[in-house]
């Protein structure tokens, strides 16, 4: 896993095609692109505790898959509570910028306080795996530290394959490490010809594009030679 990101650095005009991609036809006009976008709107982070913007954060997550497959989401209640009882460390990590971290923030705060919130907090049903949906729910509220993570795209990305162990510890290492690449290159991206409004609105969005487009043009490349054989 370690550098994979450091093929975008060497390339960036890999980096303007992945981007392309996800921008154009990536999820365009569906329900999650358009809860996204609403959920970035909201700059006031008081206000991402209150009831609109919870019920929010989770219809989203639902729209994200969240709750399909292998995932199920928490009942209301439990994600509620959850999210307000650890506003505290929400506010503790939201003067950190990922492209700005460095590596006494992320075996300081990051271990503290994430590790905290992956462990205890009640965003999943009791058994689910927690590391998909607690990144995604965690860039919600803190979208300029955290990238949001799925096995389609990010794991396969860095490790060949889709699956997630089971053990919680196991599941936050994988979380640290990834967080720990992403911190290395966020720096590199060349956020104010990047940046939109529409899936473009933070440094860690656009590293997910990035993985994701770029995903999706092997694919599309994949499927074209498997097509030309027949």
């Amino acid at each position: 896993m370690k550098n994979r990101l450091q093929y975008f650095i060497d390339n960036p005009e890999v980096v303007t095609a992945a981007l392309d991609m996800t921008k154009n036809k990536y999820r365009s006009h569906d329900p999650g692109w358009y809860l996204y976008r609403q959920v970035c709107k909201e700059k006031d982070f008081s206000k991402r505790f209150a009831d609109e913007f919870i019920e929010l954060a989770y219809v989203t997550l639902h729209a994200w898959g969240m709750n399909d497959r292998a995932a199920q989401l928490a009942d209301w209640e439990h994600f509620t509570s959850s999210i307000r009882d650890f506003r505290g460390h929400f506010k503790a990590l939201s003067s950190y910028r990922l492209h700005e971290t460095n590596e006494a923030d992320l075996n300081g705060s990051f271990q503290k306080y994430v590790w905290d919130m992956f462990s205890k907090m009640e965003l999943v049903a009791p058994g689910k795996p927690r590391l998909v949906t607690y990144s995604k729910a965690f860039h919600f509220y803190l979208p300029d530290l955290f990238v949001p993570i799925d096995r389609k795209y990010t794991l396969n990305y860095f490790y060949g394959h889709t699956n997630l162990p089971r053990d919680l510890r196991r599941q936050f290492e994988v979380l640290s490490d990834l967080h720990c690449e992403f911190s290395k290159f966020a720096p590199n991206v060349d956020f104010i010809t990047t940046h939109d409004e529409i899936w473009n609105a933070s440094i860690p969005k656009v590293i997910d594009n990035i993985i994701i487009g770029y995903q999706k043009i092997i694919i599309g490349q994949q499927k074209g030679r498997k097509v030309r054989k027949r």
